[in-house]
């Protein structure tokens, strides 16, 4: 199969004008041509990755913003849908080959959930990834996007030295890197067949290579890291930490006279070194917290004129405010070149509840949606569309499906409850989705007699109040009213007086006023 690689505009939701350009590419690893390509940009990504890979494994805000927003993209629900005559996607198919599929669509190391955390997290550090089917003992297991750096360059070489590659030509996978110089390598083995394609988002300077966000972040992510280890060493510096004692020299070496006496019955003296003595009696009171000998202070004896100059120096270790200054720049420099909202990273603080839904909605809308809008595409084109046509399917019916996804899960449910419910009152939404979006699950739906007796309720009517309720057949209807028939007019045994108006009992004449006074004339 030649390689079909096409920068293309996926299709734009109907709710969401959002528009992004990817670009993907379906390859055949058994053909030379696709095996050379195969090899250009898996050269190119391994070596576009490393410092992506470095910040993101090593500065915690990176990190934490791009987990979040996959954990966000993890909500996804993915079917098969039926294009409409606009190209959007319509109605969802609920039964045939294309449900069977979408249903197919999710990871073995999570589901649903891992697939789309894991292509979340790909096109935002390599911007990059690779789809393949996974199978286990021969069945296909699932789907997994892979990381340019996971992918063996070895393998992919002897792809080249092969002369009409079988389909069952093995492509090793790196799971488990290896440690140290005695580690092992753990790898998966991945069938030619198997090996479905790329998606990546292409450069504005090269359109096959990669342009990973976090690249472009590269100064401010270096800047941070240096900023944050010169941090961390003024605060783990024993010597800065905890200062230093200045004991006088004289005082150190002084020499003072102890009990013993030597054999030729003289005073001995000795050394009397205070730097160990102090050291001696800080080691005790470290050693042993407890020991209440350990809370009795340290004695020193010498000259008194050296007394005052025992000093504790303790140089300054404050943190400039310039340093947090530059360091909260960076973080918001960083997040802002992930499309990431520093809100929802550092805090919304004081903020109401209204700016924190636009915030959240905001996240979605820019950072999330068009992500899985992207791995909807091609999870379309390499999956559904080619695993229909191997089936035999038209190509009318190919083509006006696609999957897509649901994430009405991750929306904030207060704000669209209430849309949802003024939608519902003006028949614009179904109660299906108006159920969807107000959160409540789709087992608690009123069966048609619950429906009847809501609409009796409202009308207040005491039949279709109690319609399919088995205790309503021991109602005395006649004590309650018609039996559901409706009687306009007071009772005929009512026992008020006879009313001095009624209907008209002529043939549709006008009746005679009692007074030849004009209407207009006549007092309120």
């Amino acid at each position: 199969m030649p390689i079909r690689r096409t920068k293309t505009q996926r299709t734009a939701d109907v709710s969401n004008d959002f528009d992004e350009i990817v670009a993907s590419a379906l390859i055949d690893v058994t053909t030379p041509e696709d095996a050379r390509y195969l090899r250009a940009v898996l050269a190119i990504g391994k070596r576009n990755s490393a410092d992506p890979w470095r910040w993101y494994k090593g500065i915690g805000e990176v990190h934490y913003a791009l987990s979040r927003g996959a954990r966000i993209a993890g909500y996804v629900r993915l079917g098969a849908y039926k294009l409409d005559k606009a190209g959007n996607p319509g109605k969802q198919i609920t039964r045939g080959l294309e449900a069977e599929i979408a249903r197919r669509l999710q990871s073995p190391y999570g589901g649903v959930r891992a697939l789309a955390e894991r292509y979340f997290t790909l096109m935002k550090v390599p911007a990059e990834c690779y789809l393949i089917r996974v199978r286990e003992g021969g069945e296909i297991i699932g789907y997994d996007f892979v990381n340019p750096g996971e992918l063996d360059v070895a393998s992919v070489e002897e792809l080249l030295r092969s002369d009409g590659v079988d389909p069952g030509f093995i492509i090793k996978r790196t799971v488990v890197p290896k440690a140290s110089g005695n580690g092992e390598i753990l790898q998966q083995d991945i069938r030619a067949e198997d090996f479905l394609g790329r998606i990546w988002r292409p450069s504005a300077e090269y359109v096959d290579v990669a342009d990973s966000s976090l690249m472009a972040n590269a100064t401010n992510c270096e800047l941070l890291d240096l900023l944050t280890k010169g941090l961390r060493a003024k605060l783990v510096n024993r010597l800065m930490a905890n200062g230093m004692w200045f004991i006088p020299q004289e005082l150190n070496k002084s020499r003072t006279a102890t009990a013993d006496k030597g054999a030729d019955n003289q005073v001995k003296l000795s050394e009397n070194d205070v730097i160990n003595k102090l050291l001696q009696a800080a080691l005790f009171q470290a050693q042993n917290p407890s020991d209440p000998a350990a809370a009795l202070p340290t004695f020193v004896s010498g000259p008194a004129q050296y007394g005052e100059a025992i000093r504790h120096i303790i140089p300054d270790i404050a943190l400039h405010e310039v340093e947090m200054q530059l360091r909260q720049e960076l973080i918001d420099r960083i997040l802002m070149g992930l499309d990431v909202q520093p809100q929802d990273v550092k805090g919304i603080g004081e903020a109401t509840h209204w700016s924190a839904w636009a915030v959240s909605d905001d996240e979605r809308r820019v950072n999330v949606q068009p992500e899985l809008e992207t791995m909807c595409w091609a999870l379309t084109t390499m999956v559904l569309r080619a695993e229909m046509r191997a089936a035999g399917m038209p190509p009318g019916r190919v083509d006006t499906c696609c999957i897509w996804y649901d994430m009405s899960r991750a929306n904030v449910k207060t704000n669209l409850a209430e849309d949802a419910r003024q939608a519902s009152d003006r028949g614009q939404i179904s109660d299906v989705g108006a159920r969807l979006l107000t959160g409540i699950d789709e087992a608690f739906a009123p069966s048609e007699d619950e429906v009847i007796r809501w609409i009796g309720r409202q009308i207040r009517d005491p039949y279709l109040a109690t319609f399919g309720l088995e205790r309503a057949k021991d109602i005395d209807w006649d004590k309650v009213g018609s039996g559901g028939q409706a009687q306009n007019g007071p009772q005929a045994k009512s026992p008020g007086d006879k009313p001095k108006v009624g209907p008209s009992t002529d043939s549709g004449a006008p009746g005679k006023s009692e007074s030849n006074t004009p209407r207009k004339l006549r007092p309120a």
